[in-house]
């Protein structure tokens, strides 16, 4: 299976500020009147910025921030989606000149050089259309000229037009180098870094349980069956020796063997998708779970159990079944405890053990593993171990309401 390739967001911002080309629909053009409408402001928050900053130099990391802040929310004057900052960024001296978050000197001096910018041929076409509608006037005052009359109309179009067409090149600029600043620490890149990590570390994690698979295969039933094997070449050699107890003994050895090898089967399948979960839903397999736990587990259910979709009830049972077995394995608890919460359209997991505590998130390892798993079905997963215990794993799932509808 493949996937389509991400859209480059540079390609997307240019799609997004294209322009018509045909002068007589300029007028007609809703992103050309927004962009107006930006670079006039853009004078004023500029000329401010600069002005501010001059003088309250010593503030400028503040100054710096405000602007950014600014700068991030007015792009939707041109239609363009908001660029959110990630979240806990602060004013300071090292990350407004590093150019990090919130707080950024190259879009406070792009603020305020671009106020200058948008300044100059905005005065020149003021100057412009006043000519022009001077124009209209004198050709009605004393005598009626028709061909000035004419001239006027035309130089007044040509330069609403041409100004249209300024602005417009004016605000896509600042957009574009705007973006260009504060793409890399705005919190949609954030996410889709976390989920390009998400989806390395989640490769990694089947690919560990595919090689578990393998092994639980190799260790388990494949022996057995190998045993089996053996056991039947010995029943022919004995049969050839018209022995039949010792053919009768080695069939029965066979047996047992291929009986051993369909209860190692149906561990390892247990292990990739539990029938009882298919069957009566997720409560009664994490309380059969809980119930062949090595150490003494008990399991809660609060509130109204409800169907849930497929890939929620897998990932949750599949947390808190990774989660006990690292209990088992490394915590040195004495006793667990797993409650399941359903609330509204969510379904709340916590565990506890009473082990020693000090469980760390390793990417590729144990605790990664659940918090990938937790995230693939949309969830949260949230970590407590201090040195010395106890240890709480708290998992939020969200889920459909509309799925549980349907399997009433």
């Amino acid at each position: 299976m493949t996937t389509a390739p991400a859209a480059d967001p540079y390609v997307v911002l240019r799609q997004q500020l294209t322009i018509t080309r045909n002068p007589l629909l300029v007028v007609a053009s809703g992103l050309a009147w927004r962009s107006a409408a930006y670079a006039f402001v853009s004078i004023v928050i500029g000329g401010a910025a600069l002005l501010i900053g001059l003088v309250g130099v010593i503030f400028l990391p503040w100054i710096a921030y405000a602007t950014t802040a600014i700068e991030r929310r007015r792009v939707v004057m041109l239609g363009l989606p908001s660029l959110v900052a990630v979240p806990g960024s602060r004013p300071g001296w090292r990350e407004t000149f590093a150019g990090r978050g919130e707080a950024s000197m190259g879009v406070w001096a792009l603020t305020a050089v671009f106020g200058l910018i948008n300044l100059m041929p905005i005065l020149g076409l003021a100057v412009g259309l006043f000519a022009g509608v001077a124009g209209i006037q004198a050709s009605f005052a004393r005598n009626f000229q028709p061909l000035g009359l004419v001239l006027s109309v035309g130089w007044l179009a040509f330069m609403v037009v041409f100004s249209l067409y300024v602005s417009w090149v004016l605000a896509a600029g600042q957009a574009y180098l705007e973006h260009s600043l504060l793409l890399p620490y705005s919190a949609l890149t954030r996410q889709v870094d976390q989920l390009t990590s998400s989806r390395s570390e989640l490769v990694d994690v089947f690919e560990g349980e595919r090689r578990r698979i393998e092994r639980d295969l190799h260790d388990g039933a494949q022996q057995h069956l190998v045993v089996s094997t053996m056991r039947l070449g010995e029943a022919v050699y004995w049969l050839d020796a018209e022995d039949s107890e010792a053919a009768r003994a080695a069939v029965l050895g066979a047996q047992s063997a291929v009986e051993d090898a369909l209860v190692a089967l149906r561990n390892t399948i247990r292990g990739i998708h539990p029938q009882v979960l298919t069957d009566r839903g997720l409560v009664a397999a994490v309380d059969e779970l809980a119930g062949r736990q090595p150490l003494p587990t008990r399991f809660e259910c609060h509130g109204t159990p409800v169907p849930l979709p497929p890939q929620t009830e897998s990932a949750a049972y599949y947390v808190i079944s990774e989660a006990l077995t690292n209990v088992s394995k490394h915590s040195g608890a004495t006793q667990a405890w797993v409650a399941l919460t359903f609330t509204g359209a969510e379904v709340r997991i916590d565990l506890t053990d009473d082990g020693r505590g000090g469980a760390r998130w390793v990417p590729g390892h144990g605790i990664s593993g659940l918090a990938e798993r937790t995230q693939t079905a949309g969830g949260i997963f949230v970590l407590n171990s201090p040195e010395g215990g106890p240890t709480r794993i708290s998992v939020t799932l969200p889920y459909d309401r509309s799925h549980e509808t349907r399997a009433r």
